[in-house]
């Protein structure tokens, strides 16, 4: 029990990174006014065949634009975030992975990162939808991030809100946990505060649920995002110039076996419009690291 709730928390606190932006419009509806053809009267005396008025206007009874469309789409000016490279479709990014999980050890594999359309949240608005999957030394993840473009507040930025994931351990399927994330994190600014966001806190819940009924539990998190302005990172024989951005968390798992509490930092780079190119966690108890992810190659992107 324990090392499946440390795995599950280990997607939490790496969770960072979606989707196709649909330019769907809501329906307008149009008028399609009178095309009465008039009166046909054709005259001529006694033979007056009176009016045959053949006038098809249906528009009599105008009830004015009855659409109900209830499209709950975010705002264009919030999702295009080429920073984090939410817009872009198709995308696909790779990377050099090292992962090390409690008890179970790990080591280095290779992940990615895919662009998986739109979903929906539990409130009927549409999100972004990525899947992310990793894998080192036996132990990773793979399935679907699900992130906001507002909060409950209409405050602007990205928000992580759902994962589905199924959990690899020592080489096989071991939990496949659903976390909802209440309230919504915010784990990246709007476009246009990037590199000026200072900083924010966030306190949140996930209640973490699994279809094989190895790992239901309660995980409280906490902690700050800094926004660390730009600097230059080489990746792969090549300079960027890229966002950093550091979140320093706590996280507490509630068990029916016991609590555990976990305290990490969590470095993330990103380059505009390529989106993650590198991210390190790291157990700030131990010194240890829980995640480094390295870019190694991308396509649908290009740097801007």
């Amino acid at each position: 029990m324990r090392t499946v709730s440390y795995a599950a928390f280990l997607l939490l606190a790496s969770a960072c990174d979606g989707g196709s932006y649909s330019t769907q419009q809501p329906f307008t509806g149009s008028d399609t006014a009178d095309t009465g053809s008039g009166d046909t009267d054709t005259g001529g005396g006694d033979t007056d065949t009176a009016d045959t008025d053949t006038d098809t206007d249906t528009d009599t009874v105008d009830t004015g634009d009855t659409d109900t469309d209830t499209d709950t789409d975010p705002p264009p000016s919030l999702c295009e975030n080429a920073w984090y490279a939410i817009h872009y479709a198709p995308y696909h990014r790779e990377y050099d992975m090292e992962i090390n999980i409690a008890s179970l050890g790990g080591g280095v594999g290779t992940g990615y990162q895919e662009d998986y359309g739109t979903a929906y949240d539990g409130a009927g608005n549409k999100v972004w939808a990525m899947i992310d999957s990793a894998e080192g030394g036996g132990a990773g993840w793979d399935g679907e991030e699900h992130i906001g473009c507002t909060n409950k507040k209409g405050e602007e930025g990205l928000f992580m809100e759902e994962w589905d994931m199924s959990l690899l351990m020592q080489g096989s399927a071991a939990a496949t946990p659903v976390a909802e994330i209440t309230p919504a994190r915010k784990i990246f600014p709007a476009e246009y505060e990037v590199g000026g966001a200072g900083s924010w806190n966030y306190s949140d819940t996930a209640n973490v649920t699994d279809s094989m009924g190895v790992a239901s539990f309660t995980a409280e998190s906490s902690g700050t995002y800094v926004d660390g302005g730009f600097e230059d990172i080489e990746i792969d024989g090549t300079t960027y110039h890229a966002y950093k951005l550091t979140n320093t968390y706590t996280t507490n798992i509630s068990l029916m076996t016991g609590a555990q509490t976990i305290n990490g930092q969590q470095t993330l780079w990103y380059v505009k419009g390529i989106g993650l190119v590198k991210e390190e966690n790291v157990n700030t108890d131990d010194g240890s690291t829980i995640v480094l992810r390295t870019l190694t190659s991308f396509t649908g992107l290009s740097a801007e």
